[in-house]
């Protein structure tokens, strides 16, 4: 059978095809740069305006107020044809048009960073820095990095360059009025930059201070996380073995809490376990009242009305700060487990039934081990917020009950020792992810084995 001239030419190169037809990346970036050019027109629009309208200044335009009146249009009206060009030019496809776009895309990084340094306006440097890093990825083709890109840069902006920041911080040290200064450079006496976090290790009045606290915090998250996952767990099963109808309106009920802030959340626990609340008022009031009119007719009400004379230590202990942990955290055990549990093929269990298999069995070889990713997705969501955990501390734990959230708040706000503060924080963030990688490696290892 014959060939037709075009399907030989297909067969041949089958590149050129494929670069003939539409470009995505490319007409992406087309249209950020025509979003860049209605942006820079409305600055423009703001600028010609400003006595007509009670426009509220921004940093840079203030700036521009002080230069001569011929720069502001200058730079609006360049950046606005600038991109307005390049727009259009990736949008017919013209050759240049690329080459052109990815040296713009360099000039608006190059701004971004001039806008910041001389102006110190951080929103406007970060949309003009976003923008021309994601038109850059789309004209050098980078399409993996194009669909990542939004949530790369989220990430980078709001997570990984704090976390330098805060690291940046902890290597420098605190002045007598609370600032931070660093030692002068040399290869010699590198240590001094991490005296912080020796002391963190280190003895304080013969006591290693730090470390305790932070074995009780270790301690206390490990001791929730176990008591979330031991109630959670079961309480998931029954909702996944519940008729369908019925599991949205109990999972429903599990995520009521959330619709309560924390905070206030916090406080009622408080106004419930203090000294005149209803627990103790009934304690102290109702039954020991009770005890003592029955307690000359039994030794045991003669007991109870001396035990019930003393209020309950109810609060500021810690005690008080587990219940208000797993009062907290106990949902996110949950939900994670239920939407695991809910997924299962509950056949197997029938099948093991009919094998001979007991219930132990049942849930040691089939259950447990197809429910490992929500047990694990659930404690992890449980055990690092609750290793840094700082309103409930403080509130239900008073002073009696310091945490590394709370050491973290006092030198930050109280001492206003920053860099001691970034290096406990740094520590704490190091010891979290350690912990987490650990606990997956040998978590897949285990399921390798199995």
């Amino acid at each position: 059978m014959a060939i037709s001239t075009t399907e030989e030419q297909t067969a041949a190169h089958p590149r050129v095809v494929m670069e003939a037809g539409v470009d995505p990346l490319g007409k992406m970036a087309a249209y950020l740069s025509l979003g860049g050019a209605a942006l820079w027109a409305f600055l423009l629009f703001r600028w010609l305006t400003f006595g007509a309208f009670d426009w509220t200044p921004l940093g840079a335009e203030l700036a521009l107020a002080n230069w001569p009146p011929i720069v502001p249009y200058a730079l609006y009206g360049g950046l606005l044809v600038a991109d307005l060009v390049v727009g259009l030019a990736l949008l017919r496809g013209m050759k240049w048009a690329r080459a052109v776009g990815l040296v713009t895309a360099v000039l608006f990084i190059l701004l971004a960073f001039s806008y910041f340094l001389l102006w110190r306006e951080f929103w406007g440097a970060l949309v003009i820095l976003g923008l021309a890093l994601f038109k850059l990825l789309l004209l050098t083709r980078q399409a993996g990095w194009s669909l990542a890109y939004p949530a790369a840069f989220w990430l980078g902006i709001f997570f990984v360059a704090p976390m330098l920041v805060v690291f940046a911080v902890s290597l420098g040290e605190r002045t007598r009025l609370g600032t931070v200064m660093y030692p002068a450079f040399a290869l010699d006496n590198l240590g001094i930059y991490f005296n912080d976090y020796l002391r963190f290790f280190s003895r304080i009045s013969g006591e290693f201070i730090y470390l305790r606290i932070f074995s009780r915090s270790l301690w206390i998250a490990i001791l929730n996380t176990i008591i979330c996952l031991v109630v959670g767990y079961p309480f998931s099963y029954w909702i996944a073995r519940r008729p369908k109808q019925y599991r949205s309106m109990l999972i429903f009920l599990v995520m009521i809490p959330f619709w309560t802030n924390f905070l206030v959340r916090t406080y009622a626990w408080i106004l419930i376990l203090r000294d005149s609340g209803p627990i103790n008022n009934f304690w102290s009031i109702t039954l020991h009242q009770q005890a003592l009119m029955l307690a000359d007719n039994s030794a045991f009400f003669a007991w109870l009305a001396e035990v019930t004379s003393h209020k309950l230590p109810l609060l500021f202990n810690q005690p008080a700060v587990m219940m208000g942990l797993f009062y907290g955290f106990l949902p996110f055990m949950i939900l994670p487990l239920y939407s695991n549990l809910e997924q299962l093929d509950w056949n197997l269990l029938e099948a093991a039934a009919d094998l001979g298999a007991n219930a132990r069995q049942s849930f040691m070889r089939i259950l447990l081990p197809l429910s490992m990713p929500g047990i694990v997705a659930g404690s992890v969501i449980v055990f690092i917020p609750s290793l840094g955990a700082y309103v409930t501390p403080d509130l239900m734990g008073g002073a009696r009950v310091s945490l590394l959230g709370n050491l973290l708040q006092q030198q930050f706000m109280t001492v206003r020792n920053w860099p001691f503060g970034s290096a406990i924080g740094f520590i704490m963030m190091a010891i979290m992810l350690a912990a987490t990688l650990v606990y997956f490696r040998t978590l897949a290892k285990n399921q390798q084995l199995t």
